[in-house]
């Protein structure tokens, strides 16, 4: 081929590659604009509500949809966040859900949709800020959007969806009352009750606005309610139901790996994750609370707690050894072996009333503990009795001072002051018997509270003594016998204070009692007492501390007289009798001859024998009353001079310290008798 013709073909061929990626570039075009308008008109189809019961487990919230307030809003509107980001990523998860649909992978896993909080504050909708400054009127009840979406609710942050939910058929993205009561009437373990008020009826239910009209138009009148200030619960109980409680099964529905559902219990990252990053609904986790007036059941028991509102805290408090200042909590064994408020509060049937009561008695520590263990309880009253008079009046002694207290710190010793009254009310309510080791360190802790009080203040520290007797009293016995050191007895026809034993002189209680054949046997005898208090350390000790009656009648100022003895007149004390080398001594009659002449000694022989025949003629008078129909006055003379007998009889000895007196007595309560006695 010559050179020239080669020159001609090469132009032809270059003209024919470009016609060919001409013909390329058209088809591509032509193709991807179809496939463009393809894709949009897709994306339109699939955006309309009526493709989305296309699947159709998405039916029942379609229909939910169409009845609903937002049936004029498409679902993408709701679903999708706002821009093109929101709408690309909403495709995808949509376009995920096609194949979960298609491929039945659905079935494994529950299809999941949420709706983020600047959906619904997109333009056009709900501005966020026109909805946290208004209030609405929900069903009777004022909600102020601010309340919930600006402060943490029981310490949780709320989303829109948190309240605005699916959760009955026919309603799509409403707010139902049970979602309101699983917040509000949810039970706390905050020990500092912060919540508390979240499940007070006038949070919701106030009166303040209302005229009396309006109150007068529920079905019933409560204008009288509020005039008296009535509380709700006063009328209306049992008026919640229901738990709220977060059941582990609850997690299955959505998870299956074990290193999630291990954190089951850490319910701060439960709220975090669900509520706060994927506005997951309440119920989808809790079971719901039913908050509403009920009508009684007749065959219920009487509900105590609709007057008796947190009626026993104060009991709870103790036995579970709790709740109070500046001690330390010390549970009731009792609580500590899992015995419930039944084990001791048996059930009595009431005389005349089909009722069943629950207070408890002697009988009920019996049942376990055995015979004779009620008077331990009787003790502990008697001894916490005591032990409260006592706080209370250094307490009534403490508040007026630091009210009158101009110190800077006043607030911190008013605050010490009242955390003082609390632990005295535990006691002082909450019935000792529930836990006598906790009361006693409660008022111990009281006692402490108040001292730090004056102190803050920089008042002076002049309070009376207040101990335990857990420092003297050995373990093993103070575990029952707390409170002890407060009971008084009679032994050897003496007052014993067992304070001034225990407390003052720090006698172990093994000195007196003993458990070797029967627990808490008293084995001391008088002259045990007597090698103590009559020995040659304690002769100058007051003899009245011991024998208060015998001073009594020697000094003649018993039975309402002023006759002393003519030997007290003289100036003879106890000691001229009754001491002998520094040691103490019961004296026989030889005793007067010290002083007197011979034969004074027959004296004390016939004053005995005088006595005894007195004695023996107003016992029969007292006997022969006995059957007699007698007034009121003359019933009194009768038990007086029962009273003045039964004295003077104990002490056999009482006629040697003022026969005068004695006989006196006896003969004149004699002579009253002879008048109405025959």
């Amino acid at each position: 081929m010559s050179e020239e013709k080669t020159k001609d073909v090469k132009p032809v061929r270059f003209f024919k590659k470009v016609r060919g990626y001409r013909r390329f570039l058209l088809f591509t075009g032509i193709y991807l604009g179809l496939f463009f308008i393809l894709l949009a008109g897709s994306a339109e189809y699939t955006s309309r509500p009526a493709f989305c019961p296309t699947c159709h487990y998405m039916e029942t919230f379609y229909q939910s949809w169409r009845t609903s307030a937002h049936n004029k809003v498409d679902c993408v509107e709701c679903h999708f966040e706002p821009g093109i980001s929101g709408t690309v990523r909403g495709k995808l998860n949509g376009l995920v859900q096609i194949v979960s649909y298609v491929s039945q992978s659905y079935k494994k896993r529950k299809p999941w949709a949420e709706i983020p909080d600047n959906t619904c504050d997109r333009s056009g909708c709900h501005v966020m800020q026109s909805i946290k400054d208004s209030t609405y009127n929900f069903k009777g009840v004022q909600f102020s959007h601010k309340n919930h979406l600006q402060e943490q609710r029981r310490g949780k942050t709320l989303k829109c969806t948190s309240c605005h939910s699916q959760v009955v058929q026919g309603s799509h993205i409403e707010v139902t009352e049970a979602t309101c009561f699983t917040c509000h009437f949810k039970k706390s373990d905050d020990p500092e009750h912060k919540y508390d008020k979240m499940a007070d009826c006038k949070t919701c239910h106030s009166w303040e606005n209302k005229t009396k009209e309006q109150m007068a138009s529920f079905r019933y009148d409560h204008t009288g309610v509020v005039e008296n200030k009535m509380a709700c619960l006063d009328c209306h109980s049992n008026t919640v139901t229901g738990s709220g409680t977060v059941g582990k099964e609850r997690c299955f529905q959505c998870h299956f790996e074990t290193e999630r559902l291990e954190k089951f219990t850490d319910t701060k990252l439960m709220h975090e994750t669900h509520i706060k990053k994927h506005s997951m609904k309440c119920f989808t986790c809790h079971s719901q609370i039913e908050h509403k007036v009920q009508q009684m059941d007749p065959s219920a028991p009487p509900d105590c707690q609709s007057c008796h509102t947190n009626a026993h805290t104060q009991m709870v408090s103790l036995y579970t050894g709790q709740n109070g200042f500046n001690v330390e909590k010390s549970p009731s064994a009792m609580f500590l072996n899992g015995i419930n408020c039944r084990g001791c509060h048996v059930f009595h049937e009431m005389d005349k009333m089909d009722i069943k009561t629950s207070k408890s008695g002697g009988k009920a520590c019996e049942k376990c503990h055995g015979t004779g263990y009620d008077k331990l309880v009787e003790q502990w009253k008697a001894g916490t009795t005591k032990r409260v008079a006592t706080i209370n009046s250094i307490y009534r002694t403490v508040a007026p001072v630091i009210s009158r207290s101009s110190s800077d710190k006043k607030s911190q010793a008013e605050e010490l002051l009242k955390q003082a009254e609390h632990n005295i009310k535990i006691v002082e309510i909450g019935k000792s018997v529930h836990n006598i080791q906790f009361a006693d360190k409660l008022l111990i802790g009281a006692y402490g509270l108040m001292k730090n009080a004056l102190s803050t203040i920089g008042a002076a520290n002049s309070l009376p003594e207040f101990t335990s007797a857990s420092e003297f009293i050995p373990n093993e016995c103070y575990s029952c016998h707390s409170g002890i050191q407060e009971i008084n007895v009679k032994k050897f026809d003496m007052d014993f204070s067992h304070n001034k034993h225990i407390v003052d002189n720090k006698i172990s209680c093994n000195k007196c009692h003993s458990n070797e054949q029967k627990h808490g046997t008293t084995f001391i005898t008088k002259q045990s007492c007597n090698n103590c208090h009559h020995s040659s350390s304690k002769t100058n000790e007051s003899c009245a501390k011991c024998h208060k009656f015998q001073e009594q009648v020697y000094n003649g100022n018993v039975f309402g007289k002023n006759q002393p003895d003519f030997m007290k007149t003289a100036g003879a004390g106890c000691g001229d009798c009754h001491l002998s080398a520094d040691k103490v001594v019961k004296p026989d009659k030889m005793i007067c001859l010290k002083c007197h002449e011979a034969g004074y000694d027959d004296q004390m022989g016939e004053w005995k024998a005088d006595v005894k025949k007195i004695s023996g003629e107003l016992g029969e008078l007292i006997q022969k009353a006995k059957g007699m129909e007698l007034s009121n006055e003359e019933k009194a003379e009768v038990e007086d001079a029962k009273k003045i007998l039964n004295q003077i009889t104990s002490h056999q000895s009482i006629y040697v310290h003022n026969y005068d007196l004695i006989t006196t007595v006896l003969n004149e309560k004699k002579k009253k008798l002879k008048n109405f006695v025959k």
